[in-house]
């Protein structure tokens, strides 16, 4: 039987406000969702435990995810890069309903990347049962996803489509990035 590993891991969510960052942490933590809108000052920690299964190449994984919520507000950016120190991935979230948010998402990458380097990325499209998947263009946030070699989903902080995925899908690069997988 295999060791399991256990290590904590500071993640970041980041994006434009109002695309539900916060929305999907309190989904993914606390199974909860309040579509009021309360705007995050600066950044709030919140902690989850979860269990990346064993693979051939290593043992399982318990990573407790430190997941930081920070601020979206452009006019706070000069601290953003001191809130991304020492995080080791991040969940990039657009608003599917706001097509400037998902423009904004190459920036977030962009500067997330030049403070902490070459960590796992995804790209999430929140909000997506709000649109007509079949009306959405995809075209912008597919070549992103693939310029940073990072995977999308849609999801929905709401309804819940793929917020357990999203968390899972960032916890499982992190531990194939134990081993240099």
């Amino acid at each position: 039987m295999s060791e399991v590993r256990e290590v904590i891991k500071k993640i970041c969510l980041l994006g434009d406000p109002a695309v539900g960052k916060t929305s999907l942490i309190r989904r993914y933590v606390f199974d909860m969702f309040d579509d009021k809108y309360i705007t995050t000052i600066g950044t709030k920690v919140t902690k989850k435990t979860v269990m990346v299964p064993a693979t051939e190449s290593r043992g399982g994984v318990k990573i407790t995810l430190l997941i930081w919520d920070i601020l979206g507000q452009r006019e706070y950016q000069r601290l953003h890069p001191v809130y991304y120190q020492g995080a080791e991935g991040a969940l990039i979230v657009c608003d599917s309903t706001r097509k400037e948010t998902i423009g904004s998402l190459a920036t977030w990458v962009t500067s997330f990347k030049n403070v902490v380097g070459p960590v796992p990325v995804v790209f999430l499209m929140n909000k997506s049962d709000l649109v007509d998947p079949e009306k959405f263009d995809r075209t912008e946030i597919e070549g992103l996803s693939k310029q940073h070699n990072a995977p999308y989903l849609p999801t929905s902080a709401k309804n819940g489509l793929n917020v357990e995925k999203s968390f899972l899908t960032i916890s499982e690069a992190l531990a194939r990035a134990l081993v240099g997988c």
